[in-house]
């Protein structure tokens, strides 16, 4: 998610500027006391792995401008015309370019470094290509609010203050390799950080992102309410396909009697959450009914599998089985998402006559073998004139209410954890005066 990956990249920056004594944590010059351990060559060599790592933190504060704002085009702009977004994108841009580091190598990010501050390095730049994958998976204009972008510039635009900081002091490392523009990259960041810290930040944004797929569970079954979860997960990944419409009506059962002992389980403990289930299953049951017409050949059956686990599992629970509140509210999160995928089945499959619905005709097979005539059937779409109120049960009962955007706690502390080391000046020492004072 942006919020862990962006996180992780404040803490590491935040640890590099508050160390000091470069030469001394690459091995050079210190104290009398701790002698030189490297060469003067060794230490341009760190120095220019330090400049790719540095590189790669630069391209995702780029990433990260233009994902928030991609409307602004530095091309033919003088600082005159350009904006605070833009002007600290054409700096960027500058800066990035006119670096002769490049990217790390695969084997730079993987490998660990002996020295603690390179080391340091390498987990920012982990986390900034890990970073990148946001920008792509909802991260973007267009799916954030106005708050949650410029929270995104505020986020780019302090992490670039930092990598300035830091160029400043790293001046001494032998063939060290400064940022182009390092003032005006300096100022440029400072006004965009200024202008987008205006108004309230939106931390909901942390939430958004790339998140790794669930995949199936192969492990043995845990006892009790755990066993229901993991086949809920399960079920989870199978839904990616979709199912046909026999195996739709074995998921509706499965869920119904999930809800069912889940809600008699926690009767006594969590009233709330018993009530909300217990409606939950009379939603599946009055989707079972309206389904028994349904006819639909194409699909998958693989969540057949899961769904059948799932009862079976929800049978044999017992009113002795306990579960912590955490557990309990897994299930909820599991049940929601579940709910939000079989709204989407239904609605595509009635939508794109996937899903069909068999009626009877007044009229009787004359051409069977056999004392007894059967009534004629046809398929028909569900959305026709004799249709049922399937799409009137999901809409209204299945679909969950939108999910309200959560605030990850402590984000605010980071940032503020973040900026304060950016701006930390060290206390001037007192000069104590040659003679006795008076």
């Amino acid at each position: 998610m942006y919020g862990e990956n962006s996180g992780r990249l404040r803490a590491e920056l935040t640890t590099l500027l508050r160390q000091h004594r470069i030469q001394h944590r690459l091995g050079g010059k210190g104290p009398p006391t701790m002698p030189e351990t490297t060469t003067v060559e060794e230490r341009q060599a760190l120095g220019e792995l330090i400049g790719r790592y540095r590189q790669m933190v630069l391209v995702w504060c780029l990433h990260a401008i233009r994902a928030a704002n991609p409307h602004i085009n530095p091309e033919g702009t003088t600082g005159r015309s350009r904006g605070p977004a833009g002007e600290l994108r054409y700096r960027l841009v500058a800066a990035i370019d006119a670096s002769p580091a490049g990217l790390p190598t695969l084997e730079d990010l993987t490998t660990p470094q002996d020295f603690q501050m390179v080391e340091t390095w390498r987990h920012a730049a982990r986390a900034a290509a890990l970073g990148e994958h946001d920008f792509g998976a909802g991260v973007g204009y267009g799916r954030l609010s106005e708050h949650q972008c410029k929270t995104v510039r505020r986020d780019a635009a302090e992490i670039a203050r930092a990598l300035v900081g830091l160029d400043r002091r790293y001046a001494n490392i032998p063939g060290w390799q400064p940022l182009k523009g390092q003032s005006r990259l300096g100022r440029a960041a400072e006004v965009c950080a200024t202008h987008a810290g205006n108004d309230p930040p939106d931390y909901s944004v942390d939430v958004r992102g790339w998140q790794p797929p669930l995949q199936l569970d192969t492990r043995p079954a845990p006892p009790g309410v755990d066993g229901i979860l993991q086949g809920q997960r399960n079920l989870l990944v199978e839904l990616r396909r979709f199912p046909d419409a026999q195996t739709l009506r074995l998921i509706l059962d499965s869920q119904r009697i999930a809800s069912h002992r889940l809600s008699s389980l926690v009767r006594k403990t969590h009233s709330t959450l018993a009530a909300k289930w217990e409606k939950r299953r009379e939603t599946y049951e009055m989707l079972i009914a309206e389904t028994r017409d349904l006819r639909g050949l194409l699909g998958n059956g693989d969540a057949a599998g899961p769904a059948a686990i799932i009862a079976t599992r929800a049978q044999r629970l017992t009113v002795h089985a306990e579960a912590s509140t955490e557990t309990l509210h897994q299930a909820d999160g599991l049940f929601h998402r579940i709910d939000a995928r079989l709204t989407q089945v239904i609605e595509h499959g009635t939508s794109r006559r996937l899903y069909l619905l068999r009626v009877k005709l007044p009229q009787l097979l004359d051409q069977n073998e056999g004392l007894v005539h059967q009534n004629r059937v046809r398929c028909i779409p569900v959305f026709s004139p004799v249709q049922t109120d399937l799409l009137e049960v999901v809409r209204s009962r299945l679909q969950p209410p939108p999910e309200q955007p959560r605030t990850p706690q402590a984000e605010g502390r980071s940032r503020a954890d973040f900026e304060a080391a950016i701006t930390h000046r060290p206390p001037r020492k007192r000069v104590t005066p040659d003679g006795p004072s008076i």
